[in-house]
């Protein structure tokens, strides 16, 4: 990793930080509602709440929100990831991804899932260049016209 971009595992949020948390998820998922401090602090708590900074800058450049599936639990379930509107187009989602894998992996999954709007191609292509492969479309998955792929990845050994 470069000295200019750094992993955090946020485990609690100051006040603060729940505020730059829920304005990065409206910018990252406008016109669909986002997490709020109600589901942000259990992540954080109980799930994984991966941030990618860059040095100088106090706001996360990309973030992945992570829970483990309670029916499947070699499985990680990817709640949320993105990067910042203003970080786009600089390659930091693959390289943010990639340490996020490596974090997955050290705690023992050998399952990744996640869904993806379905009109979203660049980060389908993405999850596509890092091994996972959609099983399914999901219809309405978070409401009447949030079609959603579930994509899946699976360590090979």
């Amino acid at each position: 990793m470069s000295e200019k971009y750094y992993v955090e595992v946020l485990t609690s949020l100051s006040p603060e930080m729940q505020d730059i948390m829920m304005e990065l998820e409206k910018d990252a998922f406008p016109g669909i509602g986002a997490v709020d401090e109600q589901t942000l602090v259990p992540i954080a708590r109980f799930g994984k709440l991966i941030v990618y900074r860059e040095t100088g800058d106090p706001r996360p450049i990309a973030v992945c929100e992570l829970m483990r599936e309670y029916n499947a639990p070699q499985r990680a379930y990817v709640f949320g990831y993105y990067v910042r509107s203003d970080q786009q187009g600089k390659g930091i989602g693959q390289k943010f991804f990639a340490e996020v894998m490596n974090i997955i992996d050290e705690d023992g999954f050998d399952q990744i899932c996640l869904t993806v709007d379905v009109s979203n191609t660049p980060a389908v292509k993405v999850y596509e260049k890092l091994g996972f492969e959609i099983k399914e479309t999901r219809e309405a998955e978070y409401g009447k016209g949030e079609d959603r792929y579930y994509m899946e990845w699976r360590k090979t050994n």
